[in-house]
């Protein structure tokens, strides 16, 4: 299965998903998700700032942040976001399905992103 990176522009706020409250501080954001033989439609999805129905947690920050870009990977979900660990996480958010990781949704610094990403192939 692939994994998924969605990179968001936040302005910050408050973002109430399933019962939780998350604080989303203004910046960007890398989102990691997974896919697979749908990977493009769930992309496209995730790029949309329209939903008529919230079913994961980063349509819930559809109110506060713009998709900017995404990264398709041949990595799962789990170990890019373990990769990503080493940058400020908000802790519980995305990873509900997840318990190696405290959190999906990582606050970067573009280029310290993409240097991780390349370094690691």
């Amino acid at each position: 299965m692939k994994g998924y990176i969605v990179l968001l522009d936040c302005e910050g706020g408050v973002v109430i998903t399933k019962g939780k409250k998350f604080n989303i501080e203004k910046g960007i954001y890398a989102y990691v998700g997974s896919c697979g033989v749908n990977c493009a439609k769930r992309i496209s999805r995730h790029l949309s700032k329209n939903k008529e129905k919230r079913h994961w947690h980063i349509d819930f920050l559809s109110e506060l942040c713009d998709p900017i870009g995404v990264i398709v990977l041949n990595e799962g979900e789990k170990v890019i976001a373990k990769k990503l660990a080493v940058f400020e996480y908000v802790k519980g958010f995305g990873n509900s399905d997840d318990k190696e990781n405290a959190s999906h949704l990582f606050k970067v610094d573009i280029i310290s992103l993409f240097n991780l990403i390349k370094s690691n192939k």
